[in-house]
């Protein structure tokens, strides 16, 4: 049945869990006695779930490889703000305000500078009087007041 078709992957799975929630959420409002909310769900579920459906079928490879691609990128982006932002390394979360005193204590001990040549942020030692920097990315030598 799926020879010659592109299949399911990783996209497809995020599109039909989309639907499905949608759809749980679309059961909710009608209970609640929203109709508008609840078509507005219904009818969104009903388009991911054909689109997933349409791109299981299709025969255009090339095509959905590149919007797997692009899905994908958007996909790391979104996890990897996550960690940077609410993981911490226990395992646990942490909050925004750990961040900010983390940050604001590091501040006083290093000053950042940005590559003139290839605009790497760099970090060196706050208090040191002039230094010659090096930019760890592209090599480039300048000097900075620490």
């Amino acid at each position: 049945m799926f020879q010659g078709r592109y299949g399911h992957d990783r996209l497809n799975r995020t599109l039909f869990i989309a639907a499905l929630a949608l759809s749980v959420l679309s059961l909710l409002f009608s209970l609640l006695g929203v109709p508008v909310v609840s078509t507005a769900a219904s009818v969104l579920s009903w388009v991911l779930l054909l689109a997933g459906v349409l791109r299981m079928f299709s025969r255009n490879f090339y095509a959905r490889q590149q919007e797997l691609t692009r899905y994908m990128r958007i996909e790391n982006d979104v996890v990897l703000w996550w960690r940077r932002n609410f993981k911490s390394t226990d395992g646990g979360f942490r909050s925004r305000a750990n961040n900010v005193r983390s940050f604001s204590r590091e501040r006083r001990r290093f000053k950042y500078l940005v590559c003139p040549h290839c605009a790497q942020k760099l970090r060196v030692p706050r208090g040191k009087g002039k230094l010659r920097v090096t930019c760890t990315k592209c090599g480039y030598k300048f000097e900075a007041k620490s």
